[in-house]
């Protein structure tokens, strides 16, 4: 299955940290609304999303996580990273990574159920596409006027 990841290009150069946004499952889809950075507490995220679906009535959620690896990627790191998943249990799980020089993305959406067919793929292809926060917004607050 493909996934399509919305990834905004506000966020192209951010530190590694956890993708906030929505998943809307009738497109297969993941709107990245924003990174969140390290350090922070698991719980406390927790917490600050649960305060955002009350307020707004919009269900987000952690979708993965995110890894803009500038220097030599710590094996720590990834490890915890990996870890993440078990903490925020969202399907499917996103891990997004700009490699060193700026010219690679690694895109993997994982399950952590086992697959129901013997053979089955338990990652999925993903289709990373960038969008502009700023232009949305205008777009959305500039709608056009429909004549009658």
């Amino acid at each position: 299955m493909v996934l399509k990841a919305f990834f905004p290009t506000c966020c192209v150069s951010t530190d590694s940290g956890l993708l906030v946004g929505r998943w809307v499952p009738e497109q297969s889809s993941a709107v990245v609304l924003a990174v969140l950075h390290f350090p922070f507490i698991p719980i406390q995220v927790k917490q600050l999303l649960a305060q955002v679906r009350q307020a707004s009535q919009v269900g987000v959620a952690v979708l993965g996580t995110w890894c803009h690896c500038r220097q030599e990627p710590e094996e720590s790191l990834g490890r915890f990273l990996e870890s993440l998943g078990a903490v925020f249990p969202h399907e499917p799980w996103l891990r997004l990574c700009r490699e060193r020089g700026g010219t690679f993305w690694s895109c993997e959406a994982t399950h952590r159920q086992a697959p129901t067919a013997p053979g089955a793929p338990g990652e999925d292809q993903v289709m990373l596409i960038f969008y502009d926060q700023r232009q949305v917004l205008l777009s959305q607050l500039h709608l056009p006027t429909v004549l009658p």
